[in-house]
């Protein structure tokens, strides 16, 4: 059993912006973590060469009953910093790959993208340990820009539902998840942002977007103000579809808790693109 502390941030009136609520989770609610074999063998490994001979591998997941005739939710993963490489394997971590699992194709096949940012690189370059940075004053990194390059190939190569295309990631990869819904706010059905930051000045660009972010309260890796920053200033919006969940006594391995949360998944495949985000 793990206490979790759930909670949802909205606008009250003139103050206040949320409620907390506990709740417990068995492991047997969760989805089954599989090693690594089982992640590789289900994927299909690429590279991407962009015009000036610059590459990226990543992995590629499509369902099982794959049919071009019908059309695919699209999951783009970004990676932590553990994941950084050329292999195209070590992203393929269970909070990175685990949804190729049976159960949750069962009941939402989806097309699951798994970019590998290089060694030494980051999706954001910011210093991770300082939270919330200013949007305007970090431009696109290498490896950002490639992804969204791959992301594009991607979509016009495969049966993509375009008004379900959801991007999540951890640590290095939850800024990279705030960054990449900041950039491109027009194509993200919903968002989950796990241990990560962004600019909490952006907030009424993306205040639309449906995003569930987590964070552990006992981080000290990237500050749990990454997580807060953003959301209390997304839910200073009106109609926002903002919401955390802080895991209690819980360091920056929120990730490994986050993903096997049935709720969320339930939650994030129900999300569609509307004109309001």
């Amino acid at each position: 059993m793990r206490n979790l502390i759930v909670v949802f941030f909205y606008v009250l009136s003139q103050l206040g912006y949320s409620q907390t609520s506990h709740s417990n989770k068995d492991s047997d609610d969760m989805i089954h973590q599989h090693d690594v074999s089982f992640y590789e063998n289900n994927t299909t490994a690429f590279v991407y060469t962009d015009k000036n001979g610059e590459e990226m591998p990543y992995r590629l997941f499509l369902p099982a009953e794959y049919n071009p005739q019908k059309q695919y939710p699209l999951v783009l993963a970004f990676h932590g910093a553990g994941s950084r490489g050329n292999d195209n394997l070590k992203q393929l971590r269970p909070w990175v790959a685990g949804w190729i699992d049976e159960q949750v194709q069962k009941e939402h096949p989806c097309i699951i993208l798994m970019p590998q940012c290089p060694a030494k690189q980051q999706w954001v370059n910011v210093p991770w340990k300082e939270g919330s940075y200013q949007f305007k004053d970090v431009p696109i990194s290498k490896p950002m820009k490639l992804s969204k390059e791959i992301f594009d190939k991607v979509v016009k190569e495969y049966s993509v539902n375009k008004n379900r295309v959801y991007v999540m990631g951890m640590s290095m990869g939850g800024y990279g998840t705030w960054n990449f819904v900041m950039r491109f706010p027009k194509i993200i059905a919903a968002a989950v942002p796990i241990c990560g930051a962004g600019d909490p000045s952006m907030a009424k660009k993306i205040k639309g977007i449906p995003i569930w972010a987590f964070h552990g309260d006992k981080d000290i890796v990237v500050p749990l103000s990454g997580s807060t920053d953003m959301i209390e200033s997304m839910t200073s919006f009106k109609k926002n579809k903002a919401r955390l969940t802080i895991y209690k006594d819980v360091g920056h391995n929120s990730y490994e808790l986050a993903w096997k949360e049935p709720e969320l998944i339930d939650w994030l495949f129900s999300q569609k693109k509307t004109p309001n985000n």
